[in-house]
């Protein structure tokens, strides 16, 4: 026997699983050793079919028992073993193992469909014939499920009968896709409608008004309750014999209740009693009754309860009540008697010629000849799953026992929904996500820089699903959420994709390198942006300040001229002129020293954002003893090593494991990302096969375009605000060493 072979993926080694030998030995191996042990059915995208059967007790999971279960039944029936490293939808006659009682139910299963179907070969079998003969058996009336639906009976006398009978006790599905009657429910129709037949002739005993008891029990029954509780408060009123006003709402409760909204307040007087209260216990029938009952309070008086009692009564007791309710005890006792299935719909003499017609046992015998075929159709079906085990089972048990079609870039893992085309690159390991929320608070454990993206399939339309796609090489770019992108799925059709959430963490060494920077670079940008637009705020209030004085001044002007003589003769005999009694307001001064100050930004920026603390004080002590550039120089690359050591550490625990235990899956391996897999994951498509790149810039150019000495002053002044600000940096550096 060959010894098990377990190749390298991504740094571990896995069982492969590659034919039949190899699918033979899995239970071999120890779940422990499993990649996977369990995963949800919504995250394998392969063959509905091929699931349904994989999971017959519908748990919703795949588990180790049960590919090993699926793999003892499928090389039960199986001679040639070999087909199912093809993983093909078509085998030969001949790989169905004959010496076995499934083998040859399996072998006249095949006939029968290459013969329904016309099949070119009768030695090979294919799931799509499968399929289509399954397809065409389900509309008939033997397709061995034992329901009969009205739509494949010839006679249209029973026809009739079976939409009757799924009219009272409803209808069962069928295989087709419709619904009739099986044994269970003919058999309900026919026992509860005998009774329903028996109880309606017991009819004319029980109403002793005839037609009219119907009507007047109903009244009955609806007003009983009512009546019931205002003789409860009449005794209530009765033993503690308050005022009858202490009954009613006090002033500030009424006032209360008007406030409130007309439904609240029809609420409250449907739970009113009937009448006010009396400590004697007696129901006037001529007195004023809530309003919501009174209508059928009249019709009760004058349909029952004078009609028991008397036709002059006036007012009635509880005793009085009781025995007008006793009147009717006959007829409710039968009424409680009446079967739940509703009947009625049918009336008295079509319930009669149904049973005793022999409409019933013309369905008992459909459903016998249906059930007749149960056993033959049973096979076609155990034939569809032979074929969907040997399409699928190696593959399923490739993404359990070891996760290489994840590693391997021609293959296609089961839990993979498609390639996300976005930003200029590839994304192509993407994992459906049911709730993006719950995920995510697993997913952040994966040290992995994730994109969840929400997939439509058109603009405006419902959000199909939810995807999350790692992003392992390369930069961020100009992902951000609301980037637009395509989802190519895995039939090749594409969907929009709108990123809506994204866990950052390092992509790649460089990225993590000089991610400091760059966050040193937007703090001083805001900071920047921040002084900006607190200058130009400062500057309009001046503004409005300068307008407003205007104003002033020209409502002094005539004081002004007057006074203009007077000073004019001061000054003419020597005399020193006096202020002005009012002036305009001065303008706002600018403060003497206002500078943006870069050191105190790039040091704090810099030295916070990078998390360096007390090694960068170690580090920065060696390096002070440097003098000029040589200081700076050391510091940028002090930044810069730690930076990337730090990233360089987290970019090696990396764990893709994580998205798939974040979605459901029980997995047993870490699966760090290394180099060349981070490559598969993320990257930028080569260009075609061929390809000429001309690198001549066909933008058109105008002569002030060839004019580049603006651009190359605003180099220059860029060039030395950064000299500036480094020496600044070196002079604070040194002064906080020393």
């Amino acid at each position: 026997m060959d010894k098990m072979l377990f190749r390298n993926f991504g740094g571990l080694h896995q069982f492969m699983v590659g034919d039949e030998g190899d699918l033979a030995r899995i239970d071999e191996l120890d779940p422990a050793r499993w990649a996977a042990t369990s995963a949800p059915l919504t995250d394998l995208h392969c063959d509905e079919g091929f699931l349904r059967y994989i999971d017959p007790a519908t748990t919703g999971r795949v588990r180790v028992s049960q590919i090993v279960e699926a793999r003892d039944w499928l090389f039960a029936r199986l001679s040639q073993r070999d087909v199912v490293r093809k993983r093909v939808e078509a085998i030969p006659l001949a790989a169905i193992d004959d010496k076995t009682e499934a083998g040859l139910g399996l072998r006249a299963a095949v006939e029968r469909v290459n013969r329904e179907q016309k099949a070119a070969d009768a030695k090979t079998v294919s799931l799509a014939d499968v399929r289509a003969s399954k397809a065409g058996y389900q509309k008939l009336l033997a397709n061995g499920d034992g329901v009969v639906p009205p739509e494949v009976v010839p006679e249209e006398d029973v026809k009739v009968f079976l939409k009757d009978v799924m009219d009272v006790v409803g209808g069962t599905a069928d295989r087709g896709g419709t619904h009739g009657v099986d044994a269970e429910r003919l058999k309900r129709f026919v026992e509860q409608g005998k009774l329903w037949v028996e109880w309606r002739g017991k009819a004319a005993a029980a109403k002793p008004w005839g037609d009219e008891t119907d009507a007047a029990g109903a009244l009955l029954r609806e007003m009983d309750p009512k009546l019931e509780a205002y003789f409860l408060h009449c005794e209530l009123l009765r033993q503690e014999t308050p005022a009858p006003e202490s009954l009613r709402l006090a002033p500030e409760d009424l006032r209360a209740l008007r406030m409130k909204a007309t439904d609240d307040i029809e609420h409250y007087v449907k739970g009113a009693p009937l009448a006010a209260p009396s400590a004697d216990g007696s129901l006037s029938l001529t007195g004023p009754v809530n309003v919501l009952y009174q209508d059928r309070f009249v019709a009760l008086r004058e349909t029952v309860i004078r009609r028991v009692l008397g036709a002059g009564v006036s007012a009635i007791t509880l005793a009085d009540w009781q025995r007008v309710k006793a009147a009717f005890e006959g007829f409710t006792s039968w009424e409680k008697g009446r079967p739940a299935d509703p009947f009625d719909k049918l009336g008295d003499d079509k319930m009669k010629a149904y049973l005793e017609g022999g409409l019933a046992a013309k369905v008992e015998a459909y459903i016998a000849l249906d059930l007749a075929a149960a056993k033959e159709i049973g096979q076609i079906d155990d034939l569809e799953k032979v074929l969907l085990y040997v399409r699928w089972l190696v593959e399923l048990a490739n993404n359990f026992v070891n996760f290489s079609a994840i590693y391997l870039p021609k293959q296609t893992a089961l839990v993979e929904a498609g390639s996300l085309v976005i930003d200029g690159r590839r994304l192509d390991f993407c994992l459906r996500v049911a709730n993006r929320a719950a995920h995510k608070a697993v997913a952040v454990l994966s040290n992995i820089y994730l994109v969840y993206v929400e997939v439509l399939e058109k603009e405006g339309g419902e959000v199909l699903y939810q995807l999350v796609a790692p992003v392992t090489g390369g930069e961020a770019g100009r992902l951000r959420v609301g980037k637009r992108g395509i989802l190519i799925d895995l039939d090749d059709k594409e969907y929009d994709a709108i990123v809506t959430e994204i866990v950052d963490n390092p992509i790649s060494v460089k990225q993590a390198a000089f991610a400091p920077f760059r966050r040193a670079a937007a703090m001083i940008s805001s900071k920047i942006n921040e002084y900006v637009a607190s200058r130009q705020a400062s500057q309009e209030s001046a503004m409005t300040a300068r307008a407003e004085a205007g104003v002033t001044g020209a409502q002094t002007q005539v004081e002004a001229g007057a006074a203009q003589v007077g000073t004019s003769v001061s000054v003419a005999r020597g005399a020193v002129p006096a202020p002005a009694a009012t002036t305009a307001p001065a303008e706002p001064t600018r403060p003497a020293s206002e500078p943006l100050n870069p050191n105190s930004l790039i040091l704090g920026g810099g030295m916070a954002l990078a998390g360096l603390g007390a090694v960068l004080a170690v580090i920065f002590g060696v390096i002070s003893s440097l003098t000029g550039w040589l200081a700076i120089l050391g510091v940028v690359l002090v930044v810069l090593g730690i930076s990337a050591l730090l990233g360089w550490l987290k970019l090696r625990r990396r764990n893709m494991a994580v998205l798939l235990e974040a979605n459901g899956w029980a997995v047993n391996i870490e699966m760090k990302i290394t180099r060349p897999m981070a490559r598969l994951f993320a990257f930028i498509p080569d260009l075609p096969k061929g390809a000429v790149l001309d690198r001549t810039d066909m933008l058109p150019v105008s002569p002030e375009d060839e004019d580049h000495t603006v651009r190359n002053v605003v180099l220059v002044i860029l060039l030395a605000a950064l000299i500036a600000g480094a020496w600044f940096f070196r002079r604070r550096l040194l002064g906080l060493m020393h």
